[in-house]
């Protein structure tokens, strides 16, 4: 790559993962995804968070209760260091620290 493109630390729950540019990541209830999330307001394949050639992603699958960032419900927004990204609920749903 030799840009040096920036990995993307996430932390859930109190677990860290470190997300690689050159995939996507599944987030959701699935356990075959990559990023297990189990809270019942949060979807079977609920979001996926990729490298958009910039900056990173999160994109929802049409989940039943909703993807926020900054408290707004989204289909597709940037995000980086420093964003709030809840799912299931705007305010108290499982939260994504980067």
């Amino acid at each position: 790559m030799g840009r040096g493109v920036p990995e993307l630390v996430l932390e859930l729950n109190g677990s860290t993962w470190t997300l690689d540019p050159s995939r996507p990541y599944t987030l959701g209830r699935d356990p075959q995804g990559d990023l297990t999330i189990d809270d019942a307001r949060v979807s079977w394949r609920h979001a996926t968070i990729s490298w958009g050639g910039g900056s990173w992603f999160i994109e929802d699958h049409g989940s039943t209760n909703g993807t926020y960032v900054q408290g707004q419900r989204i289909q597709r927004a940037e995000i980086g260091p420093g964003s709030a990204v809840r799912l299931g609920n705007a305010t108290d749903g499982p939260r994504l620290n980067l």
